[in-house]
């Protein structure tokens, strides 16, 4: 069922983009900074995903970013048999802001609002939007790793009927060498509700991400993810699925 689980437009709703502050070097690790973006990715659903994001701040303590999402793909992929194709599949759109702040525990959160749409074979599309915060904990509590807590909720029309629910992630990001490179793991945690529909989602995701060049403007990004979705249709049908493994590879050049 690639084009009609809900699950992965909510999944798409966590994988948050990359923010990195103007003033510093580029650091893609650190959820809570900005910096204006751009990125290709290719899925193993042989899916294309483009975005952008561009970037400004309100004071010295507060950055704003806008980002837009696009996923192309072949609309009538059968299952287990992928192939490319240019059609719409989806979009998305985010506002994030991010805040310093004088807290020892969590020195920057920030504040997300998102619209996200999505087409489904058969069924009406998804259309949610979401609202959530992240932030900071402060590395010298949990041993230099930089730990970032998330929480969503989110609201709008799934298969056509409208629903609602919430999305929980807790990202974790390791430094691998000195050129800046990365691991970052996290599990997250998806469920929606309805009069009819139903989605509980859970994945294990991780991350491995390095510069391509010596001034970090671009990136090589990799991602696994590990994840399984039930779900109830509007006809009252039940689907539940397996755990399945994916992977996407892209390029992202930050400006």
């Amino acid at each position: 069922m690639k084009r009609t689980l809900i699950a992965s437009t909510l999944i798409a709703a966590t994988s948050l983009p990359t923010f990195a502050e103007e003033s510093k070097v580029i650091d893609p690790s650190d959820l809570t900074q900005v910096y204006t973006q751009a990125a290709v990715f290719v899925t193993s659903d042989a899916d294309v995903r483009v975005s952008g994001m561009l970037t400004g701040a309100w004071n010295e303590n507060t950055q704003f970013a806008g980002f837009l999402e696009g996923n192309f793909g072949d609309s009538d992929a059968k299952q287990g048999k992928d192939s490319m194709g240019a059609d719409y599949l989806g979009s998305r759109g985010q506002y994030f802001q991010v805040h310093a702040i004088d807290n020892d525990l969590m020195p920057r959160v920030g504040f997300m609002t998102d619209i996200i749409h999505q087409k489904n074979a058969g069924l009406d599309d998804n259309l949610l939007f979401s609202a959530g915060a992240i932030g900071l904990i402060n590395p010298k509590y949990t041993g230099g790793a930089m730990v970032f807590p998330n929480v969503n909720y989110t609201v709008g029309e799934v298969f056509g009927e409208s629903a609602d629910g919430y999305m929980l992630n807790l990202f974790t990001t390791v430094p691998v060498g000195d050129s800046g490179a990365f691991f970052q793991a996290w599990p997250e945690y998806v469920k929606v509700t309805g009069d009819v529909v139903e989605m509980e989602s859970t994945a294990f995701n991780m991350m491995f991400n390095a510069p391509i060049k010596s001034d970090r403007t671009q990136w090589l990004m990799t991602k696994l993810a590990y994840a399984s979705a039930d779900v109830v249709l509007p006809n009252g049908w039940e689907v539940e699925n397996e755990y399945e493994l994916k992977a996407e590879i892209g390029v992202k050049w930050f400006f």
